[in-house]
């Protein structure tokens, strides 16, 4: 069985289940890799679990699940061989580390001080919560000043339009009028690298890992993190999770709900609202403490009235004091 043959198949299958152009690309790349130097005919589940070993040392649980799902697919739909199957890693927990608001922002002040394109890219990728691959497949035409929206083709989730922010469209009319300069007349991509070419993940990587580095930052730093950062922010903004669902372009709201997780100081800052001594607090800071904890549900309506009651027995207005919580 050639292995040129079986890729053409698999590409062709792949299109007809109408797969996104990043997928095909991805799973012919894993098998065109793990499968060049086998014989297909006689392929054992002994090699597939040589293979299996092989991502291991070399990738991450995220992006092996990808693989493994390519491997798997491969072998069932084109090898026709259901004996053939690798048990696919348990994701790890998304969003388990994110960048923090003050982070961004001096990541981003950072970024000022580069080259025009390393700025627009890594604000475009924050504040519209893109993937690499979509920054990276971004064309002059995708942008439109006049709604202040950005069309992605063929994306994770299909084609979508995302909104983007004054400061966005601002660094890319910054970056576009004093530093695009493509290689060859009619260039369509966005961002260009310094060649004059349409950048790559590399280029996103590399500049944020500097830029991070030169802001202080001594954690681990990569491009998803800015993506997670944005729907977590907005989430903890209070921001309506729809709307965040519809910036991320997530298929599932479930898929929203697991970047809903608070920043370390956000939790420090709750707990010790619960447990510092009340009497360090105004009266105004305890009555909304009160309403919030009733908002939330954490009291009844009795206890939150007699709470308030001991607060301010007199002169308590309930009116005036809820107004702007109902």
């Amino acid at each position: 069985m050639n292995l040129q043959e079986t890729l053409h198949k698999f590409e062709i299958y792949l299109i007809k289940n109408n797969c996104s152009q990043n997928t095909i690309d991805g799973y012919i790349r894993t098998i065109r890799q793990t499968m060049h130097d086998l014989n297909l005919d006689n392929f054992t589940q002994d090699e597939l679990d040589e293979i299996a070993v092989s991502l291991i040392s070399k990738y991450q649980i995220g992006g092996n699940r990808l693989r493994y799902a390519a491997l798997n697919l491969f072998c069932r739909e084109i090898l026709k061989r259901d004996d053939l199957y690798l048990k696919i890693p348990k994701s790890q927990d998304k969003n388990k580390d994110i960048l923090t608001n003050e982070q961004v922002e001096k990541i981003l002040n950072v970024a000022k001080t580069k080259r025009k394109s390393v700025f627009a890219v890594l604000q475009t990728i924050y504040d519209c919560a893109l993937r690499r691959s979509e920054a990276c497949n971004l064309n002059i035409s995708d942008v439109n000043f006049e709604t202040m929206e950005l069309s992605l083709r063929d994306t994770k989730t299909g084609d979508k339009i995302v909104s983007i922010t004054s400061r966005v469209a601002e660094s890319i009319k910054d970056y576009c009028l004093y530093e695009r300069k493509p290689k060859h007349e009619g260039e369509q991509a966005l961002f260009l690298n310094r060649f004059g070419h349409r950048i790559g993940e590399h280029f996103i990587r590399n500049n944020l890992k500097r830029c991070a580095v030169e802001a202080g930052i001594t954690k681990r730093v990569y491009p998803h993190m800015l993506r997670a950062s944005c729907i977590t922010h907005l989430l903890n903004k209070g921001i309506n999770p729809l709307t965040v669902q519809q910036h991320a372009r997530h298929r599932s709201f479930k898929t929203t709900m697991i970047y809903n997780r608070p920043t370390q100081q956000q939790m420090k800052k709750d707990i010790e609202r619960v447990f510092v001594v009340k009497k360090d607090l105004t009266k105004k800071d305890r009555v909304k403490a009160i309403v919030d904890k009733y908002l939330q549900g954490e009291i009844s309506n009795n206890e939150m009235s007699r709470l308030l009651g001991v607060i301010r027995p007199k002169e308590l207005n309930h009116k005036s004091e809820l107004t702007g919580y109902a």
